[in-house]
């Protein structure tokens, strides 16, 4: 059910990844040799992408999930992620928590997802405490995307310090359960790639994620 009180979540709704993906395509070809060769790589993968495809995503029932949501000139893109797989990425790879103090990450929260009511707060402790940081997905600023209400009253409480996981970009497509996420995700680093010039996490000039994507 849509929220409607989240602008940003109604727009998604409406949100064409076919049409998205077409208009970086043409942005790139048009730019360099180097971007009409990932031009012509995201076509195929675009002719691959499967017609009957779910977006907006379909968030699982018994599961943990959050959404982010991504403004483009060709609308807000609902980037789908699963907490609980981020749980088991956490614990499979033994990333340890950094102790953040509250008054320093409660920038991160969300403040449109707390519920001030206390008598409504439904608490859940079964996912610790996530902040991602993408250039991708948040402007590159860190943003809870688990734990809002522990950070918000571990600062309310002035506590000395809350643990935290923390993400970074190339981890975030591990904790996407969709693949329409990953692939605009990917997609948008192809592109900034192209329009800059730049090889951001990529080791070869001629490289791109277009080529490795699956």
């Amino acid at each position: 059910m849509v929220n409607p009180t989240n602008p940003k979540e109604e727009a998604a709704q409406h949100f064409n990844p076919v049409e998205h993906i077409m208009s970086r395509i043409h942005e790139m070809e048009q730019t360099s040799e180097y971007g009409a060769r990932l031009s012509t790589e995201w076509r195929k993968l675009l002719n691959q992408y499967p017609k009957n495809s779910q977006y907006p995503a379909v968030h699982p029932k018994g599961q943990e999930t959050f959404s982010l949501y991504t403004t483009f000139d060709t609308g807000v893109f609902e980037c789908a992620l699963t907490i609980d797989g981020a749980t088991s990425f956490v614990e499979e790879n033994r990333i340890k928590p950094v102790k953040y103090s509250p008054s320093d990450i409660i920038s991160t929260v969300d403040q449109g997802n707390i519920n001030q009511d206390p008598d409504l707060i439904k608490p859940n402790h079964k996912n610790p405490v996530m902040i991602l940081q993408s250039y991708f997905l948040t402007e590159n600023k860190p943003y809870c995307i688990n734990g809002n209400h522990r950070i918000y009253e571990a600062f309310l409480k002035n506590d000395h310090d809350i643990e935290a996981y923390f993400f970074e970009d190339l981890i975030a497509p591990k904790l996407f359960y969709n693949t329409i996420s990953k692939a605009i995700y990917f997609l948008e680093i192809d592109y900034n790639n192209v329009m800059a010039d730049k090889r951001y996490y990529l080791q070869d000039d001629s490289d791109a994620f277009a080529f490795c994507f699956n």
